[in-house]
């Protein structure tokens, strides 16, 4: 409908077209902006004003023009090369987890840990990486958010989800894009409507870049990380598999080159004990043919009692010429099988080599279908015996057997979030490059089923064409030469070119065929040995021949055959390089390489291109028979916590066996941090525990664990550290937002674990500060609830409420805790101890609160919110509900300020002198505020904060008085006097001293006789008398505090008269008012020279 309406004319109004952008980007000022004297809305208009426009205004019709004129942009294949460009140099990856890869991603065993805050991490980075592949699964499992970047810097805020911090930088990298291509868009003038069609084409490029360029750019970015990351890992579990079949066989001294042993397995450890023993012994021959078996209860060579598997071991060893011993199995008691076998070869004096050997293929196979159809007369724990004798002597056919299970090992960590369907080819590559580098004797894989897996990677053929070629060579057609797969039809030329080189034929007419050298190079082989054994090509005549006695069956490889068998040295002599050169001139091919592997075939026909093979070493055996992989799941720096179960208990040490079968020694001293006698006094047999790996001894298979509750804290404790480890996250981990985190995590936790806490205490409330508050608030002011502490589980809260709206939250520190759970012995409150919590709510709380009664009752009190003035605008209907925000308690500060002030502006201006009156305090709930007025043309008010103790009140650091008169009387003073202030402050001091020492005395007369008369009642009934008593104390407090309103509530001549009476007690004051440390107000622009104020 907008192309219809006539859109395509704003397009070309704006005077440059996107082919034309993209060619300024190319090469600049190739074309200049030449837009349409109208301006943007004029060509608008006339779309707006045409009949059948969808347009119903002017700016519709101009949004749809920048909208074509940004997809057209888009579409410029020279702007997207630009933009791909850029963003290639210059993009980053910022990740950032999601609310539940906050919570589940938190410590470093996490996959995602390393990289779940990335900054800015450029895509240069992950280059020959695959840590895309775990940020795209991640982000797949909704663990994190990924995000292209083109900005320095990404914000974080630990509050939130950054669905806010993402969507801005969505657009500031647009911008970042949009401000390199706005040059080629402008115009050389900024005047009228040229200035106009400037913002436009500005906008339009904005757009494409941001709704079109960009996501494109980022889509196709993710693909390619996505597709680098698959080659890395795909090529690593290539790699992984070719190590594992890039191995010779074992061989013994008194094996020739290119052998294949005979091998006896020994299985045992994790078999399923039965009648006929727990041991399996299987001899398998160099064929990979089973020639005996047998069972066994033990293998254990001794003078007195030997094991029912020792002779007929030995038996075996001496009648199948036996070269290799493995012994395999699926537990630690393998380890004690291999001891025992390695003693017996040793002590008989038997030449085999005794060595573990590694059973995952094993474990794959023996329970498979074609396992149990080629072997079906033998049990599954043979079967397993059989598979591992064939990996140790060919691995690559072993291997190669799996099929498509090859993809069950574990090549890479990584591995399972590929497409498996296209990782299998690339894996297949090391069997091709293996068995191509050794190359396949073709008439023994046809004779045996199990080596014909390897022919299907034979260059040239396939599975295809491998079957086909064994099922037409088996039996009595067996090749004699490579040729005979030509002349017999068994493959075409094209496919006998690439193959035949790799087929062996054994046993050769042709000794060439027994090599790896190609057919089309056999001239090559004869020429080379000609020249080596020094004989002219016109001496080679059957009769010179027949002359120096050698046989005719040799030809016409027969000097070929002679070097080999006489001297092979030979070759040496020959200068390769002259045979290259020739061959260059006469053939146009430099075959200098090929001439060098002629020459190792010939002198070496037999060896074994693969690497030679080594015992496992003892983390390799660790790894097999328990599972456990040194540096991952076990370590020696302190960090590895175990569970393990307690198996033998000695006076001096302990054993504990861990799931993975593995033994860890405790010794006395690392049973617990308290010293013990003997080990039993902490620890039993069949007990659970949970220890630190000190130290791993890998020539027993053993560990050194720790139980104490130091080491175990110090191991959990550093996944809670406040910064990880800088080696276990990525290069450009953002371990500010990670320490931001980690800290509102622990106050989560903090706060979690303090609120499951129960205190056995009837005014225990398991409620937070706020729940507290609100709780309180049909309470009458006095009441008090003892809470859980967010500090920690070392700490409690007393809140109680002073007024209507206003509660003082104390902070109790426990201390003589016997575990977290439980409650302290002492309580503190600032530098106040108290025993138990009746104690602190009798003698902290209740006299807080007599003292502020008594402050109700003074004639100085103002409550603004009672104040009869305001009684048609009471405070409630003014604030609102009470939601206990920061904002209410700041528009209720506000109130009660200006009702202050006004009420002290009245009550100066009566008495033409100062004022003051006291009133609670908001910001600090629990003080009390003195606010006043020097004179009656002092704008604002002075505030000074006294606090309210229980004996006493204090009034800043100066003065201490113990009645609300001498709080009055010690402000005025210290107004007028600072140093008669000072004196009677120390006279406070003496006071409050001995207050205290009363008070003292009384708690301990309390504790001896606990609330008088109830000193034999229970603990509970002790709680709830107190709480009696000072509820009847409140009571009457209360119903004086009514008798005082409804003396308040006779109007304004009560309080003419109260102005009156003060004004006959005024007093004249000083200049310069000391505010002291808790002034609040601003001073007045006038000052004050000499005037009273109102007492």
């Amino acid at each position: 409908q907008a192309v219809q309406a006539g859109v395509d004319r704003f397009v070309h109004a704006a005077g440059l077209s996107a082919r034309q952008l993209g060619d300024n980007i190319g090469r600049p000022g190739s074309h200049v902006p030449s837009p349409s004297a109208e301006t943007p809305d004029d060509v608008s208009r006339v779309l707006v004003g045409s009949g059948s426009s969808p347009f119903a205004t002017v700016d519709l019709a101009s949004r749809a023009g920048r909208a074509a004129m940004a997809q057209m942009i888009a579409l410029d294949p020279q702007i997207r090369r630009f933009v791909r460009a850029y963003c290639a140099e210059h993009a980053g990856v910022v990740v950032r987890p999601t609310e539940r890869g906050v919570r589940e991603i938190v410590d470093e065993e996490h996959p995602a840990f390393a990289f779940k805050f990335l900054r800015n991490k450029p895509l240069a980075a992950f280059v020959g990486s695959a840590q895309w592949l775990a940020v795209d699964r991640a982000e797949r499992g909704g663990l994190v958010r990924v995000a292209f970047s083109l900005c320095d810097d990404t914000a974080f805020d630990a509050r939130d989800a950054d669905t806010d911090v993402f969507a801005a930088d969505r657009e500031r990298s647009a911008r970042v894009v949009a401000a390199l291509l706005e040059p080629h868009v402008l115009g050389d003038s900024a005047d009228g409507a040229k200035a106009a069609w400037d913002a436009v084409r500005r906008q339009a490029v904005l757009d494409a870049v941001r709704d079109h360029v960009l996501p494109m750019v980022w889509r196709e970015t993710a693909q390619r990380l996505l597709a680098q990351a698959f080659d890395v890992v795909a090529d690593a579990c290539r790699a992984s598999l070719q190590r594992r079949i890039d191995v010779q066989p074992p061989r013994t001294a008194r094996m020739a080159e290119g052998s294949v042993p005979c091998v006896a397995v020994v299985g045992g450890g994790g078999f399923e004990a039965s009648s006929r023993g727990a041991l399996r012994v299987v001899v398998v021959d160099e064929d990979g043919l089973v020639r005996e078996q047998f069972s066994a209860d033990s293998l254990r060579a001794g003078d007195q009692a030997e094991g029912d598997g020792v002779q007929p071991l030995l038996a075996a060893l001496a009648s199948h010429s036996v070269d290799v011993v493995a012994v395999a199995g699926m537990s630690l008691q393998t380890r004690r099988l291999f001891d025992d076998v390695n003693a017996l070869v040793t002590a008989r004096g038997v030449d085999v080599m005794v060595t573990y050997a590694d059973d995952e293929v094993a474990r794959l196979w023996w329970d498979s279908a074609e396992a149990q159809a080629e072997l079906p007369l033998l049990r599954r724990e043979e079967r397993y015996c059989v598979a591992v004798a064939r990996t140790l002597q060919d691995a690559g056919c072993a291997y190669a057997s799996l099929g498509s299970r090859v993809l069950s090992l574990p090549l890479h960590a990584q591995q399972a979030d590929l497409d498996q369907a296209a990782l299998l080819p690339v894996v297949e590559r090391a069997f091709v490059n293996v068995v191509n580098r050794t190359g396949v004797d073709v008439n023994h894989a046809a004779q045996h089923a199990h080596r014909a897996h390897v022919l299907q990677y034979v260059a040239g053929l396939g599975p295809r064409k491998a079957q086909a070629l064994v099922s037409r060579i088996t039996g009595d057609n067996a090749l004699e030469t490579r040729s005979e797969l030509i002349t017999r039809s068994l493959c075409a030329r094209r496919t006998f070119i690439n193959c035949a080189a790799f087929l062996r034929v054994r046993p050769a007419v042709e000794v060439l065929d027994a090599t790896l050298v190609h057919p089309e190079d056999y001239d090559l082989a004869r020429k080379m040995a000609l020249d080596a054994l020094d004989i002219e090509e016109e001496d080679d005549d059957n009769n010179a021949y027949a002359q120096r006695g050698r046989k005719r069956s040799d030809a016409p490889s027969r000097y070929v055959a002679e070097l080999m068998r006489r001297a092979p040295e030979k070759l040496d002599e020959l200068d390769l390089g002259k045979y290259a050169d020739e061959l260059k001139r006469l053939l146009d091919v430099y075959k200098l390489e090929t001439l060098r592997f002629i020459r190792r075939q010939l002198q070496h026909p037999d060896r074994d291109a693969r690497r030679e093979f080594a015992p496992p070493d003892p983390a390799a055996v660790l790894h097999m028979l328990t599972g456990e992989t040194l540096g991952e799941s076990l370590r020696e720096d302190g960090s590895t916590v175990v569970a393990a179960t307690v198996v033998r208990v000695q006076p001096r040490f302990a054993i504990a066996r861990l799931d993975s079968g593995l033994e860890g020694f405790i010794s006395i001293a690392n049973v617990c941090d308290e010293r013990i006698d003997e080990v039993s006094d902490a620890l039993a047999p069949g007990q659970a525990v949970v220890g630190v790996v000190k130290r791993i001894d890998l020539e027993k298979l053993a560990l050194d664990l720790s139980l104490r509750s130091s080491d175990v804290s110090a191991a959990c404790a550093r996944a809670r550290q406040p910064v990880p480890d800088a080696s276990a996250v990525d290069k450009h981990f953002d371990l500010d937002a990670e320490a931001r985190v980690r800290a509102r995590a622990k106050a989560q936790q903090r706060t979690q674990t303090a609120r499951m806490r129960t205190i056995p205490h009837p005014l225990f409330k398991p409620l937070s500060a706020r729940e507290a508050e609100q709780y309180l608030a049909a309470r009458p002011p006095g009441d008090c609830v003892i809470r859980p502490s967010s500090r920690g589980v070392d700490h409690i809260a007393v809140t109680w409420k002073v007024a209507e709206g206003l509660c003082q939250h104390i902070d109790v520190r426990e201390e003589g805790k016997p575990s977290d759970v439980a409650l302290g012995h002492s309580f503190y409150v600032g530098d106040s101890v108290f025993s138990e919590l009746d104690e602190l709510v009798a003698f902290h709380i209740e006299p807080i609160v007599h003292k502020l009664d008594e402050v109700r009752r003074s004639a100085k009190y103002y409550d603004p919110e009672r104040d009869p003035l305001y009684a048609a605008e009471p405070a409630a209907s003014l604030l609102g509900p009470n939601d206990y925000s920061d904002d209410y308690r700041r528009r209720r500060q506000e109130l009660w300020d200006a009702r202050t002030t006004r009420h002290l502006d009245a009550l100066a201006q009566s008495t033409g002198r100062g004022a003051y009156c006291i009133t609670l305090s908001l910001s600090k709930p629990g003080a009390l505020t003195l606010a006043f007025k020097p004179t009656p043309s002092y704008r604002g008010l002075m505030k000074w904060t006294a606090r309210v103790e229980p004996n006493e009140y204090r009034l800043g650091d100066r003065g201490r008085y113990p009645d609300i008169n001498g709080l009055i009387v010690g402000f005025k003073t210290m107004q007028t006097n600072p140093s008669a202030g000072r004196e009677q402050s120390r006279r406070g001091d003496a006071y409050a001293a001995g207050q205290a020492s009363r008070d003292s005395g009384r708690r301990d007369r309390d504790r001896r006789e606990p609330y008088g008369a109830q000193a034999q009642s229970s603990q509970g009934a002790r709680w709830a008398d107190s709480y009696r008593g000072g509820e009847r104390e409140r009571e009457r407090d209360r119903e004086r505090e009514r008798d005082r309103d409804r003396d308040r509530d006779r109007g304004q001549g009560n309080r003419e008269r109260d102005y009156g009476r003060a004004s006959r007690h005024g007093h004249s004051g000083a200049a310069g008012w000391d505010t002291g440390p808790s002034s609040t107000h601003h001073s007045s622009g006038q000052a004050a020279s000499s005037s009273g104020w109102d007492m």
